[in-house]
């Protein structure tokens, strides 16, 4: 099995924070986003894994070379953000028409029973019911088959979800129409659509598409949805998470940062090389190299290499940045 990752986006829901981190190497859970995408597929044995990067790649490449050198991790470059079809089709040209393929987007986090999958019988697309579906692409599913996609329908006629997680049998059968989308330009809302293509399969083919629900699904594409993600992966971590907090319940703190005279409560992570003295921290992600000193935080994520001295409140900011004596609620 491949296993294609697209990760070349900006983040722009996540600044300030993306502006010098890429999304996928933003904390959450105890680990990295993609720490936890490259977990959670553990059980897959993947005979390769295509990572589609663009932003910041060079930071991807040297964090996946650090920490991941094991895995069996290949790289294409997506030079402009044209849409996730088209970052798709990019990673696929190097992909056998025979072989099967799971697309696993980025900017989330999946808990799945992939028995489902790994039995490899039929195409699937993840699914799951969502409050707000004009911001998805929305499928209406009969007796267990998706019979029609919609990528974001300003009149939705279900709430069921793409969330992205996509199995596709025989790789060859989903890339003819990426490659006709793109040879034709082919765009919906100015984007080459991966909902476009797959909806081709449907229509012109009549190759069945199949849904499958997901356990748990943890978007990080937003700054309070991945605060919220932090949350949900450390009260009831997967089995596959293998968490294993250094603090107390519900938080974690990496072995090589520093906790003095501090009370961390729950839902916190804290990333590597940090400094958290006379200080308590609550419902927050911290990143790598950051000093705390003297402050209350809470509901807050704070970059890399930042310094938050006799402060108070909820904090979103990016790396290298000073916050004194401030107090934000």
């Amino acid at each position: 099995m491949t296993v294609v990752i697209p990760l070349a986006g900006y983040g722009t829901r996540l600044r300030p924070l993306s502006f010098s981190i890429p999304k996928p190497l933003l904390l959450c859970g105890g680990n990295t986003v993609l720490g936890l995408i490259f977990k959670s597929i553990e059980n897959l044995a993947p005979s390769e894994i295509i990572l589609v990067i663009g932003y910041k790649e060079k930071l991807i490449r040297d964090w996946v070379k650090k920490n991941y050198s094991n895995l069996p991790v290949s790289f294409v470059t997506q030079e402009e953000p044209k849409g996730l079809g088209h970052a798709v089709w990019k990673a696929g040209r190097k992909i056998d028409g025979n072989n099967d393929v799971l697309i696993y987007l980025g900017d989330s986090i999946f808990d799945m029973e992939w028995d489902t999958i790994k039995k490899g019988q039929g195409n699937f697309i993840g699914i799951k019911e969502v409050d707000e579906p004009s911001r998805f692409g929305i499928v209406e599913v009969e007796e267990g088959r998706i019979v029609d996609l919609v990528e974001k329908p300003d009149d939705p006629v279900s709430k069921l979800a793409v969330v992205g997680i996509y199995y596709i049998k025989k790789w060859a059968s989903l890339y003819k129409h990426l490659d006709f989308l793109i040879e034709g330009k082919v765009k919906t809302k100015n984007e080459y659509q991966l909902t476009d293509a797959l909806k081709l399969m449907l229509e012109r083919e009549n190759i069945e598409l199949k849904a499958l629900p997901v356990k748990g699904w943890y978007d990080c594409g937003k700054i309070d949805a991945l605060l919220k993600s932090n949350e949900e992966l450390l009260k009831a971590p997967p089995d596959w998470m293998d968490f294993k907090n250094s603090t107390q319940k519900f938080s974690y703190i990496s072995s090589s940062s520093v906790l003095k005279n501090s009370n961390l409560g729950n839902f916190v992570t804290v990333g590597e090389d940090s400094l958290i003295e006379k200080s308590s921290i609550e419902n927050s992600i911290i990143g790598n190299r950051v000093k705390i000193l003297n402050s209350n935080i809470f509901d807050s994520i704070i970059g890399n290499d930042t310094e938050v001295i006799n402060s108070r409140g909820k904090f979103f900011v990016g790396s290298n940045a000073l916050i004194y004596g401030k107090e934000c609620i």
